[in-house]
Formats: structure tokens, sequence, C-alpha cells
């Protein structure tokens, strides 16, 4: 009898986790397709006046970490349970775990990791402007890598600071010509960068066009009541990143953008074209060329916390050096692992934006990096281990040579059959491709010629 009553009370337990489990999946589809329908209201409420184009667009495609996409239009296989939301199990490798667009079942989609939906469509109508953007123009993604230098970083800072103090005093209503005067100083402090580094200029400018104004876009077509705060926090959020190279466009975008659109200036023209903030500053509101004096940037850096801002970096320069010495050691002077991509195009990379570091001229290191291979003609994937990928504990370097792109990993510790590991990183490589070990030490992945 006692088994009897045990046995019960498992049942109904194990009933009752299924329907919790249940439960919880209707709750989160029900979740996913409010938020898809919120931001399409959004944007069909906009009709194309922001950009003078439809944002909106069914070809986007929620993903969730069990591997479960979801989408307001059928996929392949898919099935519904309401007729409006669509879901499935995803194929191995078909998309990266990534807010971005992807190729998917030959067709380009939006996609928008689940965890992001809870942003008032500001993540959706982000990945849906980059959608539209592409079809005029595909724009360089890539980061800067002088925004590391110190000297850089203090000019990017104290921009972001004028910034943020012209967004303070359009919230607090101040003056019109207070507001104008912040803004001339970011301007100033930009133009000085990109005067000194005018050799990265159209890529900055290319970078900040992709993700500057799909940020922009996002923030301003979201249901967010309080935009120039959100601007604000999306500064700090930025400025308080280990590295620039990639997410300050995310920062410059919403700021310029909504400031130009207080000071109701006309400044959205074509999406093929690249946009220039202080061009449309000089143009637009200042009429004429911003010049630049000693006596001008030292006013400039005295309304806009310089002291303490240099204070910073000049500590984080010294933090950085260590950095670059332990990289230098792992991924530079010891033997290592490395792999050239065969088919870029088709691999796809998610990584920590702001866990970078550029190793002076070798490269960039990605601390927090995964590869995934969508066309099976490259050497495989990996991704770096969790709780251990943080800048100054492992790292994984990548450049560019010579048309192709590169991974070097320290060398691994186990080799079993197609799995390769390490403390920091592990690797699955795809049939036909092994591990050669060369004279020096160092091992390369490569693809077995077939007799």
């Amino acid at each position: 009898m006692k088994s009897f009553f045990l046995l019960l009370i498992f049942i109904t337990t194990m009933q009752f986790a299924t329907a919790q489990e249940a439960d919880k999946a209707f709750k989160n589809r029900q979740n996913i397709q409010e938020k898809l329908l919120e931001a399409k209201v959004l944007l069909e409420k906009d009709n194309g006046k922001l950009w003078r184009k439809p944002i909106w667009n069914d070809s986007i495609i929620v993903i969730d970490f069990d591997n479960l996409i979801y989408s307001l239009v059928k996929l392949p296989n898919s099935k519904t349970d309401n007729g409006v939301l669509y879901s499935k199990t995803m194929e191995p490798n078909s998309l990266v775990f990534v807010n971005t667009t992807q190729k998917y079942e030959g067709k380009e989609y939006a996609t928008v990791l689940n965890n992001y939906l809870d942003d008032k469509s500001a993540t959706i109508i982000h990945e849906l402007f980059h959608l539209l953007q592409m079809k005029y123009r595909k724009f360089n993604g890539n980061p800067i890598e002088y925004l590391d230098e110190t000297n850089a970083r203090i000019l990017l800072r104290l921009e972001y600071q004028a910034l943020k103090n012209t967004l303070k005093a359009v919230i607090e209503k101040r003056n019109i010509n207070e507001v104008k005067n912040y803004l001339k100083d970011a301007v100033l402090f930009r133009k000085e960068r990109q005067y000194q580094y005018s050799k990265y200029l159209n890529d900055e400018l290319e970078i900040e066009t992709l993700e500057g104004l799909a940020n922009y876009t996002g923030l301003v077509l979201s249901s967010y009541d309080n935009k120039y705060e959100k601007a604000i926090e999306e500064i700090n959020q930025r400025e308080e990143a280990k590295t620039y190279t990639r997410p300050f466009p995310y920062a410059t975008g919403p700021a310029y953008g909504l400031i130009f659109d207080y000071l109701n200036i006309t400044w959205k023209k074509s999406l093929d074209k690249i946009y220039n903030f202080a061009d449309i500053y000089e143009v637009m509101i200042l009429k004429s060329k911003l010049t630049i004096t000693k006596k001008q940037l030292q006013l400039a850096k005295s309304r806009n916390n310089f002291i303490e801002i240099n204070k910073q970096e000049i500590a984080r320069k010294e933090e950085q050096k260590k950095l670059i010495s332990y990289y230098t050691k792992l991924l530079i002077n010891k033997p290592i692992l490395k792999v050239a991509l065969t088919d870029i195009e088709h691999y796809g990379r998610t990584f920590n934006m702001n866990g970078t570091l550029t190793l002076n001229d070798k490269g960039i290191v990605y601390s927090s990096i995964k590869g995934r291979d969508k066309s099976g003609n490259n050497f495989g994937n990996f991704a770096t281990i969790e709780g251990k990928n943080q800048l100054g504990k492992a790292g994984i370097l990548s450049y560019d040579k010579d048309g192709k792109t590169y991974f070097v990993f320290p060398l691994p510790s186990k080799i079993e059959g197609t799995r390769v590991t390490n403390e920091f990183y592990e690797i699955e490589l795809n049939p036909d491709w092994k591990i050669v070990k060369q004279n020096d030490g160092n091992m390369e992945i490569v693809k077995e010629s077939k007799s």
C-alpha cells in the first residue's frame, strides 16, 4: 500500500511539473507574439514617415535559447496553435544566436534573441531597420581599432560628455543657445579626433551609419516615453565598456539623431548614403566650417569633465599595457593553433563587443566569441568557455591577411576525434578537417586532401 501511495505521489508530481512546463511554454509564446505585434503596430503607425520607407517586414525571427525559433509567417516545417505565431526547432548551425540580419532558407531575416524583447520594441525595430537598409547598401561594420588608444578614448569620452550635457539641456528645457553650445563642443571633440586619425574616417562613418542609425531608429520609434534619458543611458553604457572599437556608434547615433530632431533640421536623406554627423552640424546648424584652436579645445575641455576623464584613462592605459603583454605572450610568443576561413560569407560570429582588445598591429582579441559554420565549407564551430571568457583570463585572436580571415587559439590540451579542447575554448571540427603539427611547435587546422 505504501508503495502505491508513493507511486501516486510521484505521478502527481510529474503531472504537475509537466503542466507547469506547458504553462511556461504557453506564456513564452504569448509574450513573443505580443512583442512582435506591438512592434508591428508601432511601425505601421510610423508608416514610413521617419525614413520615407516602411520599416515593418514580416521577415523577422525570434530565436530562443532552447533552439526554438518563432515567426509571424510560416517557415518550412513550422507549426502554429493559433494561426498567428509559428514555431519550429532550428536546424543545427542554421542561425547564429545574435541580434542581426541572417540568411535562412535562402532568404534574409532580421533575427532577435528572446531575452531582448522587453525593451519597448527598440531591438526589433533596430534589426528591421538593418533589413531595410541593406536593400539599398551594405555598410562596413568592422571594429575601428584606433579607438582603443588612450588619446582617442579621451577625445571620444569628451564628445560623450558634451552630448550628455546637450541632452540634459534639452530635458531641462534650457535656452536653445545652451543646447547648441554643448553640441558645438561635441562636434569640436569629434572633428579633432577624426582629424588626428583621418585614415580611419571612412570606416568609422560606415559603422556609424550602420549601427548608429539603426540604434537611433529603434529608440525613436520605440514606445519609450523618456527617449532623451534613454539616449543618455546608452552613452553611459557604452562609455563604461572596456573597449570602444565597436560599441561607440550605439551611443553617438541616438544622441546626434535626437538632438538634430530637437533642433528641427531635415537631416535624414536616403538610405544609400554615408552619414557624417559633423558635416550635418556644419551645413545645417553652424552654416559654416567649424575651426578648431587650442584655446577652443581648452575651454571645451573645462566644460566637459576633462580632468576626471583624463585621470581615468591614464589609469586605464596601465591596465591596457598589462593586457597587451598577457595576450602577446599567450597568442604571439607561445606556440599557437591557427586556422583560416575558406568561406567567410557563411561563417557566423557572435561576440561580446565590450570584451575585445586591439593587439597592436596583430589583430583583435575576443575574450568571448562563438563561431558557427553555416555552409559546411569551413573548419567547424567553436566557442569560448563560460566563466573564463573575460579580458585578461582568455581570448582568441582574429586578423585578416591576403583576403583571408584567420583565428588564432592557444594550443589545445586535448584532441579527441573531431573535438578539440582547451581550458579556454572548445572546437568541433567538420568532417575532412584535421590538426597538423608543424616543426616550430605551432599547429594548424587544415582540410584533408582527398586522394
